[in-house]
């Protein structure tokens, strides 16, 4: 996930946010706490949905599913949506596509020396 904020790092709008973020990221002490701060991103989120800013709201998407990862990885008993994982990736593509980070750098990334062509077994 530090990789994937790294590629954003000089071309989001908010970039205390995302260095925010990274710092927990790489901090496993303060995973306890990403529940507060999902909440902060939540409230900067609505915000930036309210000014109609695509490109932070479409950052704050990103960073709240980080959070929410690193909150779900301490196993609190309380924990975000099991599939918060899951949108990180996707988030990433739509942060990408909306501050003109070519997709491929995320790709490169999440499955790095792999074709995203479909394989072919073959019989034999």
């Amino acid at each position: 996930m530090k990789s994937l904020l790294d590629i954003f790092e000089s071309i989001v709008p908010d970039k205390e946010s995302n260095r925010l973020v990274w710092r927990f990221c790489d901090e496993k002490a303060k995973w306890i706490k990403a529940h507060g701060l999902h909440s902060t991103l939540r409230d900067r989120n609505l915000k930036a949905i309210k000014e109609g800013n695509k490109a932070k709201e479409c950052q704050y998407c990103f960073e709240e599913v980080i959070a929410k990862t690193l909150f779900n990885l301490t196993r609190s008993s309380a924990p975000f949506d099991p599939d918060s994982p899951y949108w990180v990736i996707k988030n990433a593509l739509i942060l990408a596509k909306e501050v003109g980070v070519p997709v491929e750098e995320v790709t490169n990334i999440v499955a790095p020396n792999t074709s995203l062509q479909p394989t072919q077994k073959s019989r034999g």
